[in-house]
């Protein structure tokens, strides 16, 4: 280690820059370090309980938190668990989160249907269970929509096992709704179609698929459930749509709701900095699945040569681009943040508000607690206080929203991790219980008080006075041209086996952002095909907000074009 004057130094990552702290700062981190290994030990001897402690305005006169008492044990505290005594510290139930996504056990079929967005992006829905998926005038099934975790999908261990949970029968002790997993772009094996990948920033996806799902189940009361970068998307949106919406109340699991505090903490020390580069390498894998696409747009030829260090000019007389700046680290998630989302997580002003000046620019802008004054429906925030990548030291600016504004209620354990909460000697998920035991609640509540139509809170009415159930709609075809992915131009010149033969799609759905098509591609060639011209309806949906321009949603399915189209077994 380095020394200076005569001391003994050691160095340590604060704010994204390396410090030193010397002499007795040392002793007082190394005495940190050995608190947490007997911590560990204890938790190992004496695995601690699964416990929530509530957070709201006024616990004795919160309506949200009369709910939770009477209806939710799990979240109460009337129903506990053992947390797994292998599993004792935060770390290693967040590390057995992605070691879980390897060694599946749940088994979920799913029916996908796909929508187009005005940029000619492409979001896919996953619908459980597939006797469900059919549009109905006169189901009221309860729907569940879920948003899941960074470059996830519906195939995450940890959304299956709450759509397992939701999706059976009150009989056979599960809640019996529906639950809809909405993808973002470029995740879930979905093609990416346009040079707009997802952010936290963005929630007009999320809007279109809702309005979709409005219109296909116009009868069924609707609920949000959000993991990590979901739920900060599902939070956000519950803040700029208001009462404006026709979720009756949302989840959010383990979300970050200060995204800059976040990633500070992300880097404040090397063991954190570790989760930064998991999470930048797992950002950067789906930028290096989709490049043959995110290459068509020559702006976007320096940000990916800054990501995967390849050539993608096609003038040979640049060099690969190389960082102007030391910090972030390379391949740091703020670092694929920095060069990346800032730049496309979301449409460019002025319909959206991109692109950022830079990624801390990007995370004080996007994050939730901008939003959270305007909460009109029941937000219930789970988290735990020894989560790595979102700890309880980043949510008090969500503690001060909380204080003012009695729709949002925090429940937070002292244990669980990263979308953990590993519970028994099996190690099984037990959060699945507090959201079923809330959607439960949340249901029968909406279910109780059809007549009443206040603007906030409990019985808010939610789709029965929205007018997202009652806004018209317009009807268009336009042309557009089927390609075969493989046909594309291979700009990383790796195809495999299995690739997916997905669809390219040329078209002008607004003719001031008109798709780029495979002969603009910097690796040109005389051998691409002519796709298929196809007359498909869109459904036009109207402006929702000032961030919002007309959206699209492809009422017909590529089937003969997607394999993903065909019902998805997430079963391994």
């Amino acid at each position: 280690m380095p020394a200076q004057s005569g001391r003994v130094s050691l160095v340590i990552y604060r704010s994204g820059q390396p410090q030193l702290w010397h002499g007795a700062h040392s002793f007082w981190d190394i005495a940190a370090m050995l608190g947490g290994l007997l911590s560990t030990v204890h938790r190992t001897v004496l695995p601690p309980t699964f416990r929530f402690k509530l957070e709201c305005d006024d616990l004795n006169k919160n309506p949200l938190v009369f709910l939770i008492r009477e209806h939710c044990p799990s979240i109460s505290g009337a129903r506990t668990a053992k947390q797994t005594r292998w599993l004792p510290s935060g770390h290693l139930q967040t590390l057995y989160t992605s070691a879980s996504n390897a060694m599946q056990v749940e088994d979920v079929d799913f029916k996908r249907k796909v929508f187009l967005a005005p940029d000619g992006g492409t979001i896919s829905m996953d619908i459980a269970p597939i006797s469900m998926s059919k549009p109905s005038e006169t189901d009221t099934t309860p729907t569940v929509v879920i948003l899941h975790g960074l470059s996830g999908g519906s195939s995450e261990t940890y959304v299956m096992n709450a759509v397992v949970q939701l999706t059976k029968s009150r009989e056979e002790g599960g809640e019996g709704v529906r639950c809809v997993v909405v993808n973002f772009r470029g995740c879930a094996k979905t093609m990416l179609t346009s040079a707009q990948l997802y952010s936290a920033c963005k929630v007009t996806d999320l809007e279109s698929a809702l309005l979709l799902l409005s219109h296909m189940f116009p009868r069924s009361p609707m609920l949000g459930l959000g993991y990590s970068l979901g739920g900060a998307v599902l939070a956000r949106y519950m803040g700029i749509s208001g009462k404006d919406t026709p979720f009756i109340g949302a989840i959010t699991v383990g979300a970050p709701y200060s995204l800059d505090k976040t990633n500070t903490t992300l880097e404040s020390s090397y063991l954190t900095l570790a989760y930064a580069h998991v999470l930048g390498v797992s950002l950067r894998g789906l930028l290096q699945q989709h490049v043959d696409t995110l290459v068509l747009s020559p702006a976007l030829w320096e940000p990916i040569e800054l990501i995967l260090r390849t050539k993608m000019d096609p003038d040979e007389s640049k060099p690969v681009a190389k960082p102007t700046f030391t910090s972030p680290q390379y391949c740091t998630l703020r670092y694929v943040d920095h060069t990346m989302t800032r730049l496309i997580g979301g449409y460019p002003t002025p319909y959206g508000e991109f692109p950022f000046t830079s990624a801390m620019d990007y995370y004080k802008r996007s994050s939730p607690v901008v939003t959270l004054a305007n909460v009109s429906r029941p937000l219930l925030a789970l988290s735990a206080d020894d989560d790595p990548i979102v700890p309880w030291s980043t949510l008090d600016d969500l503690m001060d929203c909380i204080k003012t504004n009695p729709n949002v209620v925090l429940a937070h354990t002292q244990s669980g991790g990263h979308l953990g909460w590993f519970a028994g000697p099996l190690a099984q998920r037990w959060i699945k219980h507090p959201i079923a035991e809330f959607v439960h609640a949340l249901v029968d509540a909406y279910g109780a008080k059809p007549e009443e139509s206040v603007s906030t809170g409990l019985g808010s009415g939610g789709p029965q006075v929205s007018p997202w159930k009652t806004r018209s709609i317009d009807k268009r075809s336009v042309q557009v041209e089927v390609l075969a992915k493989a046909h594309l131009p291979s700009v990383s010149g790796v195809r495999t086996d299995n690739e997916q033969d997905v669809a390219w799609l040329r078209t002008q759905i607004l003719p001031h952002i008109p798709l780029v098509h495979p002969k603009d591609s910097p690796v040109r060639t005389h051998e691409i095909p002519t796709g298929r011209m196809l007359s498909l309806t869109l459904v036009r949906i109207l402006c929702l907000h000032h961030s919002t321009v007309m959206l699209y949603a492809l009422k017909s399915v590529l089937s003969s074009c997607q394999k993903t189209c065909m019902p998805v077994r997430n079963s391994r």
